[in-house]
């Protein structure tokens, strides 16, 4: 008789105890075997993935202080709200990010840092991959306040869970007042 397989004629109690380990274990599989593979949905493998680099407040804190810095900021202040598990607020005075640009600045795999692979010896800054700001919309709501030099105000930028603009308005953050 093979190893794991039940004849007509054997009952549990002929099998000794490697034996009835092996059987288990034959059935687990079979069982495993029968589930289909399937596609997982858009919104579990975004989570998945933001869990490779979004992984406690403080991964969020590093990567926001990184885009300041790469931004050029001189000046950065982070704010906590319960610790950070309520509201994690950065403000920088960063070159800001660019009107056309703002579509896409939290979208996965758009940086303005790289153009191919061949950039990656050259690198200067923190950031390059794109993924820190569309891994942060995964997993928290995302309001973005961006105003560069040659803009009259700022904008505020609401993000979805995809990094993409839900809504946009005037803000008064980030002015300069007399």
């Amino acid at each position: 008789m093979e190893t794991g397989a039940l004849s007509k004629r054997s009952s549990m109690s002929d099998f000794a105890p490697d034996s009835v380990c092996a059987l288990v274990h034959f059935f687990q599989i079979a069982v495993l075997l029968s589930i289909r593979m399937k596609q997982l949905p858009a919104a579990t493998v975004r989570l998945l993935s933001s869990s490779q680099i979004i992984t406690s407040v403080v991964s969020v804190v590093k990567e926001l202080v990184e885009n300041s810095l790469d931004a050029g900021a001189t000046s950065i202040d982070v704010k906590l709200e319960n610790y950070g598990f309520d509201k994690i607020e950065v403000r920088d005075n960063g070159e800001g990010i660019k009107a056309v640009d703002a579509p896409v600045m939290a979208v996965k795999y758009y940086t303005s840092k790289i153009n191919s692979h061949e950039d990656l010896e050259n690198l200067t800054t923190y950031g390059f991959r794109g993924e820190a700001l569309g891994s942060i919309c995964c997993v928290a709501e995302v309001l973005i306040t961006t105003r560069t030099a040659a803009d009259n105000f700022s904008t505020q930028y609401l993000l979805d869970g995809s990094g993409h603009i839900f809504s946009q308005k005037p803000s008064h953050l980030g002015q300069d007042f007399c």
